[in-house]
């Protein structure tokens, strides 16, 4: 499929979401653990932070800054849709877990995405993890990697001897797929809470065998779906029945199509 863009402008676009990414752990580790963050609750009611803005913002900053193609539009979870239409647009979401990260849980992260708006393909993606230090990247055709390792998802087993990862209750409740939960853990006796990014950053070292992540928006997908992709891993999208959001379904190849079909995914 042709993406309109080099091996080597992907490369570089690659390196420009990586660098911006490590530049919003600095106002994020300034305010991780600290009393006073500036807590909001948005229209969706989820919380939004201080550090979630002004992380967003600098991404933002140096996203526009370090052109490689041309100015792209970027849309953000906090600050919408900037741009003037491009066929390539970059998806942000500065802190993806701001619940854990309001709770002095680690466990949370920076997603940059770039999206080929004219096939809906993800074509880079970047999931940093700034508490610990790591940094998941890969890029269309380039495959994926942490910390110069190269990623890899687990290999197909047996269900009942996998570990799978959940998104949070809340998840599956709104978006009507609490029977998928109960199905699941009839299915496995070890289904694990590994919420947000952190549980995506598992699947993608082969730690966790696959995830059900239910009632995700955009920015909080783009990036894993490549990077899944890249660590020869299968992902399935469906639409959610949260309004604009989608349900996830990634991991093992072979694992994911057993869930798939024992729960009618």
């Amino acid at each position: 499929m042709n993406y309109g863009l080099t091996d080597d402008q992907l490369k570089k676009l690659l390196e420009v979401a990586v660098q911006s990414a490590h530049a919003a752990a600095t106002p994020i580790q300034a305010y991780f653990e600290q009393q006073d963050l500036g807590v909001k609750e948005k229209r969706d009611g989820s919380p939004v932070t201080q550090a979630d803005q002004e992380a967003e913002a600098m991404i933002r900053s140096h996203l526009l800054s370090h052109s490689v193609i041309g100015p792209l539009d970027i849309l953000g979870e906090e600050e919408g849709l900037q741009g003037e239409g491009t066929r390539w647009r970059w998806i942000v979401d500065p802190i993806d877990g701001t619940r854990s990260f309001i709770h002095g849980i680690p466990l949370f992260g920076t997603l940059i995405a770039l999206l080929d708006t004219e096939t809906n393909f993800p074509l880079v993606g970047v999931i940093h993890l700034p508490i610990l230090g790591l940094t998941f990247a890969g890029a269309k055709g380039h495959g994926a990697t942490c910390q110069g390792k190269v990623l890899r998802v687990a290999s197909d087993g047996p269900l009942q001897s996998m570990i799978i990862a959940v998104g949070d209750i809340a998840q599956f409740i709104s978006a009507n797929r609490l029977n998928d939960y109960h199905r699941l853990i009839a299915l496995s006796e070890y289904v694990r809470g590994y919420t947000d990014c952190f549980g995506h950053g598992l699947v993608l070292n082969g730690s966790v065998g696959a995830m059900l992540d239910p009632a995700l928006n955009p920015w909080d997908i783009m990036a894993t779906q490549v990077l899944i992709e890249e660590a020869g891993g299968a992902m399935l999208l469906r639409p959610s029945q949260v309004v604009g959001k989608v349900d996830a379904l990634f991991g093992s190849p072979g694992l994911v199509e057993h869930i798939a079909r024992d729960i009618s995914f």
